[in-house]
């Protein structure tokens, strides 16, 4: 069927072929190395080689437009291999409607009810395969249809050990939309509403390769309206939807491997909320970002495993995060995590210029989830989830249980034009609680039963993070440029146990029986140093160090293993130990085609987009050439 629309798209562009245009787009990637095996106590490797390459065509006529993408990768660094048409669009356009028909990337307000994306760097792909109708029906009324499958990948976390080349079950999704959009009903003010339907399978299992996998149909309406205002240094918008989920013919699942049962209700519903404001009447602007979204309260024993979540939303739900999202690698890989299905939480930024030279920004923003659940056991020694939840909007709890996060940032811009200077530093301090669990216990003797007091037992790790971000670059005559980056990052993650007496009725006060931490602490540095002419070469030396692994294990410490960099390295008494180098050439071989080389090794980390992440394995000794080019 997609060769067959490819072949009818190319005949009806090919009519008066004279006047078509055509463009092509290249991106390829080859790279060889070795990848370790994310184990405690293990320092082996495996071979981890990727070749991957992208062309897209575009060829245009008039009001017709033909855009293709083909892959062919074996295998790519991240996801599954791929050949051939990868995705196509046929794009017919005037002055008083669109129609789009193929692969289609788009958003109805801000994400909330419909956010179709993609992004090859971590494998992820919301996409629509249908046809998209827009019509204005007066230079203030527009209406869309959106009608499509949506098909993709899911991984079962975004952390080491994730294999991010092998989807861990894929999902797929009948969509129905229809929005419409009024604007200047009153001054500078528009509005929206839209209507989404949702027709799908959920993929359900206990492990990877169990024999209880099934897919479970589902199926959910979500209507929602959004509404924003513009003037000359005033801005706000706000969306608001709701979403009826049902799961057809569940009621209960039963797990061969587990041995158990897992309920669900047949149909929930749930939210979700955002808003935004910003003010810049000149030299200073503020922004304020809310969200409350709660589309899913699951408890851990399904949130710690995605197939379990049911109740999660749909791929083409991509709302914002609401926190700040950094370009700095290391304060990148230590990213928070959001939950789209179950958060709320602000972000506040302020932008000051001081001067022509001088500028400088302030970020603070601070979430939780809804719910905090702990494993109750009463008298008779029957467990279940007891489950707390917030009342307030927008408003996040700083209790262990509901995984607060909050992170501080100020950065100041310096530029300093007679010597082409200009300096870039930051200061972060984050603290989020990366796991939590909490059980009670009815207190009681063998005379008899207190039900009014109980112990809790609590668990968690707590995460905190001092980043300190900063570069320097410098452009000389000729074109010439310099840039040292260079960021420090200093982590503790706190093991605590605690123990408190709590009184259901408040009759005595809550009292702390024990409580024993322990700190982890890490330290991270990363830095580089490039030399370069614009638009024709530049070159760059990159260094990424740790103080202690995660598994304890000391990395690059054997000179039997070192590759050529390392080996110069080592030779002149450079301390190798947790340090990983590396290092990156481009040249320009016209301005439109680019071409790049790098050797040494890359730490793994976090790679996020979106709210989106998977954890992007690192390649030791390996050669990476890339060529980009446009014609």
């Amino acid at each position: 069927m997609k060769q067959g629309f490819f072949v009818l798209s190319i005949f009806a562009l090919s009519i008066s072929a004279q006047d078509a245009n055509l463009s092509f787009s290249l991106s390829s990637f080859k790279g060889t190395g070795e990848t370790p095996i994310i184990q405690l106590g293990k320092s082996e490797f495996y071979p981890y080689d990727f070749n991957e390459h992208f062309l897209d065509i575009t060829l245009w006529r008039n009001q017709w437009t033909l855009w293709t993408n083909f892959e062919y990768s074996s295998p790519p660094r991240i996801g599954p291999a791929f050949a051939g048409l990868r995705k196509f669009r046929l794009s017919f356009q005037n002055d008083r409607y669109s129609i789009k028909l193929g692969d289609l990337y788009g958003q109805i307000g801000r994400g909330l009810g419909l956010n179709m994306w993609e992004n090859q760097n971590i494998d992820w792909d919301s996409s629509l395969r249908g046809i998209w109708i827009n019509r204005d029906i007066s230079k203030r009324f527009k209406f869309d249809f959106i009608v499509g499958k949506a098909k993709g990948g899911r991984h079962l976390g975004a952390g080491e050990g994730i294999d991010p080349r092998r989807r861990d079950f894929s999902e797929n999704e009948n969509i129905l939309a229809i929005s419409g959009y009024a604007s200047k009903i009153i001054h500078n003010t528009d509005f929206g509403a839209y209507l989404i339907l949702m027709n799908g399978n959920r993929s359900w299992f206990t492990l990877r390769e169990s024999n209880d996998f099934q897919k479970v149909r589902v199926s959910s309406l979500k209507p929602g309206f959004f509404g924003k205002y513009n003037s000359e240094d005033f801005e706000i918008f706000f969306e608001f939807t709701s979403r009826i989920m049902s799961i057809q013919d569940v009621d209960s699942i039963y797990s061969t491997p587990s041995f158990k049962w897992y309920s669900y209700e047949p149909k929930t519903s749930g939210r979700g909320a955002y808003f935004s404001s910003s003010y810049f009447p000149g030299k200073w602007g503020l922004t304020i970002e809310l969200k409350d979204y709660f589309f899913d309260n699951a408890n851990p024993d399904e949130r710690n495993h995605l197939p379990f979540k049911l109740g999660r939303s749909s791929l083409i739900t991509g709302p914002p995060s609401t926190f700040k999202e950094h370009s700095s690698i290391l304060l990148s890989r230590k990213t928070h995590i959001m939950d789209p299905d179950d958060e709320l939480g602000f972000q506040i930024e302020f932008n000051y210029q001081a001067n022509e030279n001088l500028f400088l920004t302030l970020n603070y923003s601070r979430s939780s989830r809804h719910s905090s659940f702990e494993k109750n056991t009463d008298e008779f020694f029957n467990s279940y989830w007891n489950n707390k939840k917030l009342s307030t909007p927008f408003i996040p709890s700083s209790n262990y249980g509901f995984h607060p996060f909050h992170e501080a940032y100020v950065e100041f811009n310096y530029r300093y034009d007679p010597f082409g200077m200009n300096f870039t530093a930051g200061l972060s301090q984050a603290n989020e609680i990366m796991l939590y669990k909490g059980q009670s216990f009815i207190i009681s003797n063998m005379i008899n039963i207190k039900t009014d007091e109980y112990r809790l037992n609590e668990f968690f790790h707590q995460r905190n993070l001092i980043s300190i971000p900063s570069r320097l670059s410098f452009n000389f005559p000729r074109s010439l440029y310099f840039s040292l980056d260079m960021e420090h990052q200093w982590e503790g993650m706190e093991l605590v146990r605690k123990t408190s007496i709590l009184n259901y009725n408040k009759t005595t006060s809550d009292s702390l029986e024990n409580l024993d931490k322990e700190v982890l602490p890490y330290y991270y540095r990363y830095s580089s140093i490039t030399f370069g002419k614009a638009s024709r070469f530049n070159i760059s030396f990159l260094l990424d160090y740790v103080s202690n692994t995660k598994t304890g294990d000391n990395y690059n410490t054997d000179p039997n293993k070192d590759n050529d960099l390392e080996r110069i390295l080592r030779r002149n008494e450079i301390n190798l130990k947790n340090k990983w180098f590396g290092v990156e050439a481009s040249i320009y071989l016209n301005p439109s085609t680019i071409l790049t080389l790098f050797y040494g090794s890359i730490q793994g980390g976090i790679k996020c987009d979106n709210g989106i992440c998977v954890y992007v394995p690192g390649i030791d000794d390996s050669s990476i050439l890339s060529l980009s080019t446009n014609f």
